[in-house]
């Protein structure tokens, strides 16, 4: 019934539009400062699978989302850092302070004395 109901265009626009409010909130909620979000992450202790089980916590609809579009035939070992790459950038959009793959980076950097910045602009 579902599906047919995803077969109208009028239908599945509003399902859209709804889908897309929610995942809107729970972006809104894992850049808050009021939650334990993925703002107050320890980048010392920092693990994927911490990163992962906060995103999971707080925005259910965008870890579903995100497990549906790496799901593979063959199980692979870095699902769970490609999904917390993906939504690190997302959630940049939305919080300049949330990209902890871009901070990761740079800490991989320091820590190899790297001795020039690198600025990535869009």
């Amino acid at each position: 019934m579902a599906a047919e109901m995803l077969k109208m265009p009028s239908t599945q626009k509003y399902v859209i539009d709804k889908v897309g409010i929610l995942l809107r909130k729970e972006l809104m909620g894992l850049c808050s400062y009021n939650n334990q979000s993925v703002l107050q992450i320890p980048l010392e202790d920092f693990t994927w699978k911490f990163f992962i089980d906060k995103l999971s916590k707080y925005a259910p609809i965008l870890y579903s989302l995100m497990l549906s579009c790496t799901h593979t035939n063959k199980p692979r070992h870095n699902r769970y850092a490609i999904i917390g790459v993906c939504c690190s950038i997302l959630l940049k959009f939305r919080h300049s302070k949330v990209c902890l793959f871009q901070k990761l980076v740079s800490l991989i950097l320091y820590a190899g004395r790297s001795n020039k910045m690198v600025r990535i602009t869009s």
